[in-house]
């Protein structure tokens, strides 16, 4: 693979390149970048949603398909998402590779793509008082209500956000992208256009390539839509930082009540320790270890061998160096539950895991980064992670350094791991022990 970056000063944006012929499907994306902001984000998600409805030249999500079929079934996605204290809003287009276009069909595909993308950007639809399409704000506003409303109806990801949330209160890093019910409720048809201004002159434009095909012409195209327009000098890389609460004498803790069928435990840990930091590679092992498998530590003990729960977890977050562990139980295993969470968090401290499990957690994360060689949305992601941490780094150097780590390496760090936030969702409907 070949990579390049193009920056374009004057447009206000970088383009990133990835070449290689190893797939039939190219990979073009518009990662638009802003600081989380608890009311404009919301604003933003609605805005870009209600846009990719249609523009006008596209008049409707059928006309844009309609488009995208002619350029060889072409796929075009957006999505919303937090990284540490920013928010991305990310435009993804799937394309054919141009070499395999039809013969005498010269029209670059990938051009094609973006033309579509540039004209829902800087020539969304409009009614004549110049405001987004009513009927399509309506339509999405409605859309993000019930999205939200339905994620209490999965109970094990609903706990989990709620236990971040909890944590995380107060920081920008737990300042949610999509907003709450009531916000959603406020915003309104003029805010989200006027929006569309602010979105396009202060994001940082990040645009990523991964294919086999000549990407100029692409590059240009954007150039000239971008140039025309007062873009910001706005950089936000390298600002993550290892979430610690001031006030840690205490933990917080939350129990609430509803109808379900099973009783979750969600605890909050915080280490301190992000992507640019020299002990990430340690940490990333030390949670494979403790609870990033079906072999880890909380699931054979708190679940295989003592039998108190139906699935137990921890996942990590290199942008606020926190982790999160989950569970589902009995109300009545609760406290035995949490202390046989605590016991193996101590356990790991203490150092006792052995040389195999260090070797089983390095064979499954050194996996997992060959495999991120198969796919392009896998090898755009780990260029932008890394990109977004100021982290220069291959994967083949990932690997060399997550070889390298040592089992004192683990412990170190997992001396810097301090449960803060405990999370009960039980059933108000049995008699559970709280």
């Amino acid at each position: 693979m070949i990579e390049n970056i193009i920056e374009r000063a004057d447009a206000g944006f970088r383009f990133h390149t990835v070449k290689t012929d190893r797939f039939k499907m190219s990979r073009l994306s518009f990662n638009f970048i802003l600081p989380a902001d608890a009311e404009r984000s919301p604003i933003t998600r609605l805005m870009l949603a209600t846009m990719m409805r249609g523009c006008e030249k596209y008049p409707s999500v059928v006309a844009i398909n309609k488009k995208l079929d002619q350029l060889y079934g072409s796929t075009v996605t957006w999505r919303a998402t937090s990284v540490g204290s920013r928010h991305t809003f990310r435009i993804s287009c799937e394309v054919l590779s141009d070499r395999y276009r039809f013969e005498g069909d010269r029209e670059s595909i990938v051009k094609g793509v973006c033309e579509v993308i540039l004209e829902i950007l800087f020539a969304p639809l409009r009614d004549e008082n110049g405001m987004l399409c009513a009927s399509n704000f309506e339509s999405e506003k409605k859309l993000a209500i019930d999205a939200i409303k339905a994620k209490i109806n999965d109970q094990k990801a609903y706990a989990a956000e709620k236990c971040k949330s909890l944590m995380l209160e107060g920081d920008p890093s737990g300042i949610s992208v999509e907003g709450t019910v009531e916000q959603l409720e406020k915003i309104t048809l003029k805010s989200v256009t006027e929006n569309i201004e602010y979105f396009l002159k202060n994001s940082m434009l990040e645009c990523y390539y991964v294919g086999s095909d000549d990407v100029s012409e692409v590059i240009d195209l954007v150039g000239e839509r971008f140039e025309k327009i007062d873009r910001s000098s706005v950089s936000l890389l390298g600002e993550e930082k290892g979430f610690l609460r001031e006030d840690c004498a205490n933990l917080k803790t939350l129990d609430e009540m509803m109808n379900v069928s099973q009783c979750r435990l969600n605890v909050g840990c915080t280490s301190g320790v992000v992507m640019k930091d020299s002990d990430y590679y340690a940490m990333s092992l030390f949670n494979e270890i403790f609870g990033g498998s079906s072999v880890a530590k909380l699931f054979m003990n708190v679940r295989e061998r003592l039998s108190l729960c139906y699935y137990c977890y921890s996942s990590y977050s290199s942008a606020t160096g926190t982790l999160m562990i989950g569970c589902g139980i009995k109300g009545e295993n609760r406290e035995k539950a949490y202390t046989e969470i605590e016991n193996q968090l101590g356990q790991m401290k203490r150092g006792n895991f052995s040389e195999r499990d260090i070797e089983t957690a390095k064979r499954t994360i050194l996996s997992g980064l060959l495999q991120m060689s198969d796919s392009p949305s896998a090898i755009e992601a780990f260029k932008f992670r890394r990109f977004l941490a100021d982290v220069n780094e291959s994967a083949s150097e990932v690997s060399e350094k997550i070889k390298a780590v040592s089992k004192d390496e683990i412990v170190a760090v997992a001396q810097k791991v301090r449960i803060d936030t405990v999370y009960f969702l039980c059933d108000k409907c049995r008699n559970s022990t709280h």
